[in-house]
């Protein structure tokens, strides 16, 4: 059997990602599939032979024997790693750490820092490694958590003792998206989920990846370009904690929002109202009472509220509070939301902000890639239970 790469459990991105490091980075900027060494020419297709007259490529000297390494040009198209000109170290990290979720033993003991979960259910997690191991175990695994400093892993059903595989921020998400549908971090679900709906076709085949993520998944990773996003971190973003700075709402702003105000949301943009018409008189909204109108709000998505605005003029006025609730129902991967002070934001500038530039971190546009399908999983568990073949909650 040939080489075969460890995906992700939960995002089903590979571990081992590599990275053609630009002519002006430190030599550690680079790394191969096996997070060692560097890219060279020997054997695999790079330079400008490859990317073709005004890449930019260049090939380094190297001392005795061994091939020079693949510096990436602005315009590197090689396969073999993700380039510095379209994706920083920073935004990478922690993009080969392998974490582990692992049945417990009979003999299991509590360790201070276990969470709750661990405590309370049947399984642990490990500590993190580095990598994708093909076959072999999954080695060096730090710190070493309830005796556990190697484990074989697997994305399908072997037995009790193979670990199932994730990255450690898309565990996170994990957790936070079970919180939210469950009111608890559902490890038992998520283990049987791989034992019962994990196969090869059912994994690797059926599930509703990416188009980005099927198209680069193959036996050897495709680190195609404008893919970078699928290996940028999820949870440590550089440069959303400037983008979290949220607008101030002051007093003398209005605490309504109008129906020819705003440009880039689609609540004002492509469903914008046309002015009063002599069949307001005839609305049959028009006789509703304020209350009645807000219960109606509050049970609408922003799409329905676009087109209910289209329908009636009674709706052109909008409270400004209605943008957070929209928010967090719209983008609940921007969880830091959550904690933001209800009263000091303008919640429609917000909205509006974060509907036109939160594709522009990569890191965020991934986390929003993964939460989705976590979603998805956390449903085929729900569905798993419902046909009786996992335990109740």
């Amino acid at each position: 059997m040939g080489y075969c790469e460890i995906l992700c459990q939960l995002c089903g991105v590979t571990f081992a990602i590599a990275r053609l490091r630009r002519g002006d980075e430190p030599e550690e900027a680079g790394w191969d599939y096996t997070g060692s060494g560097y890219i060279d020419a020997d054997g695999f297709p790079c330079g400008e032979e490859f990317c073709g007259e005004g890449s930019g490529c260049t090939i380094s000297d190297q001392e005795g024997d061994r091939a020079g390494e693949h510096l990436a040009g602005l315009n590197c198209v090689s396969e073999n790693g993700y380039t510095g000109h379209r994706i920083s170290v920073a935004e990478m990290k922690g993009c080969r750490a392998i974490q582990c979720l692992v049945k417990k033993d009979t003999d299991w003991v509590p360790e201070d820092d276990d969470q709750d979960f661990e405590i309370e259910g049947d399984y642990f997690l490990t500590g993190i490694g580095d990598g994708s191991p093909d076959e072999a175990p999954l080695e060096d695994i730090e710190p070493v958590r309830h005796g556990v400093s190697d484990i074989l892993i697997s994305n399908d059903s072997v037995d009790d003792e193979w670990g199932l595989p994730f990255h450690p921020t898309c565990f996170e998400i994990y957790k936070k998206v079970c919180e939210i549908r469950i009111g608890r971090i559902d490890t038992e679900g998520l283990w049987y989920w791989r034992d019962l709906g994990c196969d090869y076709q059912t994994f690797f085949m059926d599930f509703p990846r990416e188009p980005a993520v099927r198209s680069s998944s193959d036996q050897w990773w495709r680190h195609q370009p404008g893919c970078e996003y699928l290996v940028a971190n999820p949870i440590d973003v550089p440069g959303l904690s400037e983008m979290l700075e949220p607008p101030v709402y002051s007093a003398d702003k209005k605490n309504t929002f109008g129906w020819n105000e705003g440009s880039d949301d689609s609540l004002t943009q492509d469903h914008r109202t046309p002015p009063s018409t002599s069949r307001t008189a005839q609305d049959p909204f028009s006789v509703l009472s304020a209350e009645i109108t807000s219960m109606i709000l509050d049970r609408l998505g922003s799409k329905d509220i676009a087109n209910l605005r289209l329908a009636t003029p009674v709706f052109r006025q909008l409270p400004t509070i209605l943008f957070r609730r929209l928010f967090l129902e719209d983008m609940p991967w921007l969880f830091e939301a959550q904690d933001l002070d209800v009263a000091k934001v303008d919640w429609y500038d917000w909205y509006c902000r974060w509907k036109s530039c939160g594709e522009d971190l990569k890191g965020l546009r991934n986390r929003r890639r993964i939460w989705r399908d976590v979603e998805e999983i956390v449903r085929r568990i729900q569905d798993l239970r419902d046909l009786g073949q996992i335990g109740k909650l």
